[in-house]
């Protein structure tokens, strides 16, 4: 299947709304509930504000989307005045996940910020999976949001890397 990874358009905000809630409730659901994910995906995920990030020149906001139109991952990233690249969010449909997806959309929030020398990320604790997947592309845990500060209310490890990716052999 073809996934072409191209910068988000006013107007495709609820589907991207749509996305993230599928992927939350599945990644999340266990250790959070039902309920509580659907109220963080309301407010943090809620058509305007999305539409508002698409329309910030500062962020890139990215969508993977298969053939015949379907979005089946998002990113969005920016970067900060001391040049580090922040990731905001990175989601794979789950159907989606194992097919190298992931790493080429975080390849591309990257690459939108040709600047940067360090890529920053917060991921929650529990969430092991993506951990894994972050490990794999060479970021490494250098504290926790406790600690740190962060991005959302939910604790949360934050990751590293410096940057350039090194092109794969």
């Amino acid at each position: 299947m073809t996934v072409e990874i191209r910068r988000a358009g006013p107007g495709e905000e609820a589907a991207v709304s749509a996305l993230l809630a599928e992927v939350w409730h599945a990644t999340h659901d266990a250790q959070l509930g039902h309920d509580k994910v659907a109220k963080i995906t309301a407010k943090w995920h809620a058509p305007a504000l999305l539409r508002a990030q698409i329309e910030d020149p500062g962020k890139c906001f990215l969508v993977a989307e298969a053939g015949g139109g379907e979005l089946v991952g998002h990113a969005i990233s920016w970067l900060d005045e001391d040049t580090a690249i922040n990731l905001l969010r990175l989601y794979v449909l789950p159907s989606m996940q194992g097919r190298g997806l992931g790493g080429r959309l975080l390849r591309a929030a990257v690459a939108a910020w040709p600047g940067g020398h360090l890529l920053r990320l917060e991921v929650q604790a529990l969430n092991a999976p993506a951990i894994r997947f972050y490990e794999g592309q060479g970021l490494r845990v250098i504290g926790d949001t406790a600690e740190r500060g962060g991005f959302t209310d939910i604790p949360a490890l934050v990751m590293e890397r410096r940057l350039p990716f090194e092109d794969p052999a």
